[in-house]
């Protein structure tokens, strides 16, 4: 291992907090990085990797928030200390005296804690998991875990801790990082309860800028106690919402079945084990640290701002997880796509920099981008297509395109043996008009005209998912009768693993060529299409939008579209750009 690491820890890179943008952490603190020697990693098993720490190099100290990722060691220092230098290091854990095998589980967090001192045994080398902490204590360990120099000597301003006490400096420290509230006293040998650890725990990550405390939330539904919770604790509860950091109870519904419920306890007091493992599950699942791709595209000092259709947000899920660690907590990380046509306005507004869209834009937007003077540019970074599908009982099985148009256009159809189906009552469902679906009704079917009226009025699905619900639910039995319905080939699919929807429909062939990833991608399927990564044509070179475009085309923006559920463009498609 020693000889892996020789050499690598010369790279250096300290960035500062107003410089770098989207590696900045919390006010006062900063991201530095310390390069490993090429394809390192691969050498390393993922337990060496795990292992892998900062420390500065002059004293050793450790930095508590600090992990291997893509062939580099991150770590998270205040910036009183960013100029300091460091340098990875192999950080071995305590081996606790009283853990023995059937209690392992326990000391996991503690364990890799105390990688890095931020938590110790007693003189006897014991964890003591299940011993409750005082606040004192609480305090001392989170700001070890913050890594901020002590304020040895300084006064708290809490009347109930002596200067002299061995826990004063840890005191004033969290107080002064905002920690802990001011106050007049602090009750520093009072046990500290749940829902005071967790507040205490959030204010530190939001210090760091890797948690937002909104005062007005509140936790959902994951606490069966969740009533028990006190007013100001709530806030932080909603952050940290974390079924680890809950006591589990299996109990039984109503027909028998097991039935996982939570409990918040959060009067209870806190132990040593409760401490770590809040502590370590998000010290590990809170830091956005950039990849080598991220880097290289300059994604580490900037971020496009994206939107989409709801279809396509598993890119952007793919692709800040491909990009960073911790991906979701990046602080551009959208959780949701406005939908197509929102979307879209935004994008000619100028609200956000570009759009991963499964559609070509609607008539409507075409028209409003040319009010605005603004060009749209579509690129295309994957294959998707229009499909068309029924329930799955229905024994038809394709329709023409002329037979489509008529059913929408025209309501020319009620049953379906006149479309060479079964005798059975046609149940057409449509799409809202600002939808996506409804732009590519409006590209293939519609020509210049509207859905029919009585269409529209009976049986229009609001969202992409109803329309799965919808057409499984027309169903008939007297009268025997079945749905049609309309969407996007891969949201179908990607949709089944939430909804299970894909068991209780089939997808139709159009002009005797059914949907698959072979035809779509091929051509041979009539409503081929692309998803596209969609700019105002004015965007300049080099801008981070154009950068995504370009990442998408590689071979890690292709595997994005991979994990997305999507098709990746062919070789060729890919040689073409």
């Amino acid at each position: 291992m020693k000889k892996l690491l020789r050499g690598a820890f010369a790279a250096l890179f300290a960035l500062g907090c107003l410089s770098v943008g989207a590696l900045a952490a919390g006010e006062g603190f900063s991201t530095v990085r310390v390069d490993l020697a090429p394809d390192a990693g691969l050498h390393m098993s993922w337990h060496e990797q795990e292992m892998l720490r900062l420390r500065y190099a002059d004293d050793k100290a450790p930095v508590p928030l600090s992990f291997y990722y893509d062939g580099s060691v991150f770590g998270t220092v205040p910036d009183v200390w960013k100029g300091r230098p460091v340098e990875a290091y192999q950080a071995e854990g305590l081996q606790f005296t009283d853990s023995t095998a059937e209690s392992s589980y326990r000391f996991h967090w503690l364990m890799e804690l105390s990688r890095t001192g931020v938590i110790t045994g007693n003189g006897k080398g014991e964890a003591l998991p299940g011993q409750p902490i005082t606040r004192a204590e609480a305090a001392a360990i989170l700001v070890r875990a913050l890594g901020v120099p002590m304020a040895d000597g300084a006064a708290s301003g809490y009347r109930d801790v002596p200067a002299d006490a061995w826990y004063a400096p840890a005191v004033a420290t969290a107080k002064e990082y905002g920690i802990v509230a001011p106050d007049t006293s602090f009750a520093p040998g009072r046990l500290v309860s749940r829902e005071e650890l967790v507040t205490m725990a959030a204010r530190m990550f939001a210090r760091l800028g890797m948690a937002r405390l909104d005062p007005d939330a509140a936790p959902g539904t994951l606490y069966q106690d969740a009533d028990d919770i006190s007013g100001w604790a709530r806030p932080a509860y909603a952050e940290f919402e974390i079924t680890s950091y809950a006591y589990s109870q299996t109990e039984t519904d109503e027909e028998g079945a097991p039935l996982v419920s939570y409990y918040a306890y959060p009067q209870q007091p806190a132990t040593r084990e409760d401490a770590a493992e809040l502590l370590g599950r998000n010290m590990e699942n809170r830091p956005c640290y950039p990849s080598a791709a991220a880097r290289a595209f300059g994604f580490d000092q900037a971020m496009p701002s994206i939107d989409g259709s709801t279809s396509t947000h598993p890119f952007t899920d793919a692709v800040y997880g491909a990009l960073f660690r911790n991906g979701t907590h990046h602080p551009q990380y959208p959780a949701k796509h406005s939908k197509s046509h929102a979307s879209y306005e935004r994008l000619i507004n100028g609200e956000v920099d570009m759009l991963f869209a499964s559609v070509y834009p609607a008539s409507d937007i075409l028209a409003l981008a040319k009010e605005k003077g603004v060009e749209l540019e579509l690129i295309p970074i994957a294959y998707d297509a229009m499909v068309f599908f029924t329930n799955a009982g229905n024994p038809a099985t394709g329709l023409t395109s002329k037979q489509i148009s008529s059913i929408y256009v025209d309501n020319a159809y009620g049953n379906w043996s006149a479309l060479g189906g079964p005798d059975a009552l046609l149940y057409p469902y449509c799409r809202n008009n600002d939808s996506g679906s409804h732009a590519q009704m409006e590209r293939h079917f519609l020509d210049g005209h509207e859905i029919h009226p009585a269409i529209r009025a009976e049986t229009t699905s609001l969202s992409m998912q109803s329309v799965l619900t919808d057409v499984i639910s027309a169903e008939t039995q007297e009268p025997r009768g079945y749905g049609l319905g309309y969407s996007i080939y891969y949201y179908f699919w990607n949709a089944d693993t939430v909804l299970g929807t894909a068991h209780d429909l089939k997808l139709l062939a159009v002009d005797g060529v059914g949907p698959t990833d072979e035809t779509i991608a091929d051509g041979s399927y009539p409503l081929s299409n692309n998803t596209y990564v969609v700019l105002r044509a004015d965007t300049p070179a080099g801008a981070p939008a154009r950068q995504m475009a370009d990442f998408m085309l590689t071979e890690a923006g292709q595997d994005c579209v991979r994990s997305a559920g999507f098709g990746p463009l062919s070789p060729a498609a890919l040689d073409s750009h």
